[in-house]
């Protein structure tokens, strides 16, 4: 399956994009009467919110990312500007607008950071949301995300599908080149050691293609092999231990 994200200015297909977007598609289509929750969890990096984007696109979905210090007020506030609805001032009057709206509307919702939502109990009005509406909803939390889940019987009992995101392909790393890395030719031994040294991690692998970029250009090269790279270190690395003898 070949599904694309947009970078920038540019269209390119990921692993875990077109995993997310598997996803919401099994739950848009699934048989009537089954559960519609599924979970998309893995490491921090591994570019689970590029998929979430890429489908708010795809999809015309309601991607909504949650913050650390959000109230079930703050969720249902963001969902119905979403729904282009106006809050009432109460969250039981709240909840029932957001389940008319969700069921009239259609689309499906992508809780994003899902993490947060354990916290001030938000978590179970994700299910009241599920239930009062039928509406599909994603839940994009980190890799101990689905052990936390399973602590609500309720919640986790409606789960059709755990998805894990995978760390980034040697194929994904050539893709991101050509974002990060623009107008510079990264051979794939190269890539294949910045691959290997973020095992995986998208975040931090952009971070060192950028790097590869501004090196090339200081070099006059459009291209860079990793002998061409040779001692050059790169700038992302473990954090630095605390610095003694300073005063």
């Amino acid at each position: 399956m070949t599904q694309t994200l947009e970078i920038g200015n540019s269209v390119q297909p990921l692993t875990n994009v077109a995993t997310m977007a598997a996803l919401v598609t099994e739950l848009q289509n699934r048989t009537f009467g089954m559960p519609g929750l599924g979970v998309f969890y893995g490491y921090p990096g591994y570019g689970k919110t590029f998929g979430a984007i890429f489908c708010a696109s795809a999809f015309d979905v309601i991607h909504i990312s949650m913050q650390g210090d959000w109230t079930k007020k703050t969720f249902l506030e963001r969902l119905l500007n979403e729904l282009g609805i106006a809050p009432k001032r109460v969250v039981p009057d709240m909840v029932l607008q957001a389940c008319e709206e969700l069921a009239l509307d259609g689309r499906t919702l992508i809780v994003d950071e899902a993490d947060y939502a354990f916290r001030r109990g938000v978590i179970e009005l994700i299910r009241d949301l599920h239930d009062g509406s039928d509406t599909p909803v994603v839940m994009i939390g980190m890799e101990e995300f689905p052990q936390k889940l399973r602590k609500y019987e309720l919640i986790d009992s409606r789960v059709m599908s755990w998805v894990a995101a995978q760390p980034a392909t040697l194929k994904d790393a050539g893709l991101l080149a050509s974002v990060y890395a623009e107008g510079v030719d990264v051979a794939e031994d190269l890539l294949d050691a910045i691959l290997d040294r973020n095992t995986g991690n998208v975040r931090r692998m952009v971070t060192d293609l950028a790097q590869v970029k501004g090196e090339a250009n200081k070099l006059g090269q459009t291209s860079m092999t990793l002998q061409d790279w040779g001692g050059i270190e790169f700038r992302r690395k473990d954090a630095p231990s605390p610095r003694r003898g300073l005063k």
